[in-house]
């Protein structure tokens, strides 16, 4: 391996010399590509390197080769304000500003090396470059342009910072944002000219933008992207170029290659943001879900110890598409134990169970008082929401709420220490005729219940008579509207407390 990599180097010349260009084509394009990627303007790299090729024509046709970098650089920087001008002071948008200087200037390059023919341009190497035949004095001029370059950025971190993260909050502070743009048309004009013998003028986009890209994938602070981004624009600009001499391919797509094989790597497999680890995320998310919302199922406030028949396991398990086996597999037994007979919660499924009640009791008060849900919607409402919010999240709430023991339908809500208030109470079903009281509770395990409660005025802490049975269900007075009729599945679920029997604990 050690010969491998020094066999080219000690041997020759043009290794060396390219090897020091590719690194600092490499590291200058990674730190730029991350500015351009957190402003959403990765494309501009594109236009001014398309522009690139009138200045290289235009500088050959002046001064020969020697003419060639001034050209470039001139014509880049020229293009790139060109660019920041109309889109400032005119309505077109930036993509479309940058799509007609850049096919303009590089139409009218292509056409003034077609017509006179320039022999010391090769359009090949212009566009892909050719990192190996760097001399020396191109090696001075990349080295102290980008070296340049980086000290701008290093100088002018902060409000380069700013600037690209929230650039109203710059110009409020006293920022000169137009000088800022202006700075980094020049730094990338800079880079890709310095780029241009490395990659070529139509790669360097790749470096300007996927390295940044890369950095994107694994981190999210600018400080921190940069140093990811340079540290995948050398290494890829080493491996690059070592795959370019021992194969016998040209350097700029080998680079490039290099380059997309690392983004395409963090792509899939980035700590967070990579493909596999959010697959990873979303089915622990889908199995978390599925096991509390099991935990809820379980939960019987009155017996911990409460047996649920497997039949309506079943039951609950089909209007979810997944079998019983499957259950077996993803619940712990640290949560529930499953027999023939039924399923239990466990001590600490129990209080898991509890945890749960009181999350979505809490969001259904929260949603009610301050977001002024209609009860009817709060069940459904709540239940996706309990499975995202955090203990934090859930102690603020707690506390602008002003710990309430109910929910909006009457509900206990558990305390922080898992603690569970009793209603004293019965459904209104079992209380005799005349009874004068108070709602204590309403049932929300149905939608079309809870809407018919709602559209009678039965709600918790309202005054309530009941008058008499009356064939399928009841004639009540709800405060002192009229009487009406309930039917016995709505007489069931809705809790009564006279006016005698307060809340006990």
């Amino acid at each position: 391996m050690i010969d491998f990599l020094l066999d080219p180097l000690i041997q020759y010349g043009f290794m060396r010399i390219g090897l020091v260009a590719a690194v600092t084509v490499g590291l200058t394009s990674a730190v730029l590509s991350c500015l351009l990627v957190v402003r959403h303007q990765a494309l501009l790299g594109d236009a001014i390197s398309h522009a690139v090729l009138l200045g290289v024509a235009v500088g050959y046709l002046f001064a020969q080769t020697t003419g060639i970098f001034w050209g470039a650089l001139v014509v880049a920087v020229l293009s790139g304000m060109a660019i920041t001008y109309i889109e400032r002071h005119s309505p077109v948008k930036l993509d479309a500003v940058m799509g007609i200087i850049f096919t303009g200037t590089f139409a009218l390059g292509l056409a003034i090396i077609s017509i006179t023919k320039p022999p010391g341009i090769d359009l090949f190497h212009i566009l892909f470059g050719n990192v190996l035949g760097v001399s020396g004095d191109d090696l001075l001029l990349t080295v102290a342009s980008s070296a340049s370059v980086l000290v701008i950025v290093v100088t002018r971190f902060r409000a380069f910072h700013l600037w690209s993260f929230d650039p109203l909050l710059a110009k409020a502070l006293g920022m000169r944002v137009g000088l800022l743009e202006y700075l980094l048309i020049g730094m990338l004009s800079v880079t890709i000219v310095a780029a241009l013998q490395a990659v070529g003028l139509i790669l360097v986009i790749a470096m300007l933008i996927t390295p940044g890209a890369t950095a994107q994938l694994l981190t999210t602070r600018l400080r921190n992207m940069m140093l990811v981004a340079a540290l995948v624009g050398t290494i890829s600009a080493v491996c690059g170029l070592y795959l370019s001499f021992y194969i016998d391919v040209a350097s700029g797509p080998s680079i490039v290659l290099v380059t997309t094989a690392t983004f395409l790597a963090a792509l899939l497999f980035a700590p967070r943001r990579g493909v596999v680890a959010r697959a990873v995320q979303r089915r622990r998310l889908v199995l978390r879900v599925l096991t509390e919302d099991l935990l809820k199922k379980l939960y019987d406030a009155d017996d911990p110890q409460a047996v649920t028949p497997m039949d309506e396991i079943d039951d609950w398990l089909r209007s979810r598409s997944i079998t019983r086996r499957y259950l077996r597999f993803i619940v712990p037994r640290s949560l529930v134990t499953m027999e023939s007979s039924g399923a239990q919660l466990t001590a600490d499924g129990y209080e898991d169970a509890v945890r749960m009640v009181r999350t979505h009791r809490l969001i259904e008060r929260y949603i009610h008082d301050a977001d002024g849900i209609p009860i009817p919607e709060l069940h459904d409402i709540a239940e996706r929401m309990e499975h995202e919010i955090d203990p934090v999240g859930l102690r603020d709430i707690d506390r602008l709420l002003g710990a309430p023991t109910v929910d909006p339908h009457g509900h206990p809500i558990p305390t922080a220490s898992g603690q569970l208030h009793q209603i004293a109470g019965h459904p209104l079903s079992e209380q005799p005729p005349g009874v004068v009281g108070r709602v204590a509770m309403v049932g929300d395990d149905r939608n079309d219940l809870m809407e018919r409660m709602v559209d009678c005025g039965i709600l918790p802490d309202q005054a309530i008579t009941i008058i008499r049975p009356e064939g399928e269900g009841f004639i009540i007075r709800v405060g002192q509207d009229d009487l009406l009729h309930v039917a016995m599945e709505i007489a069931d679920r809705v809790y009564v407390i006279p006016d005698s029997n307060p809340f006990v604990l």
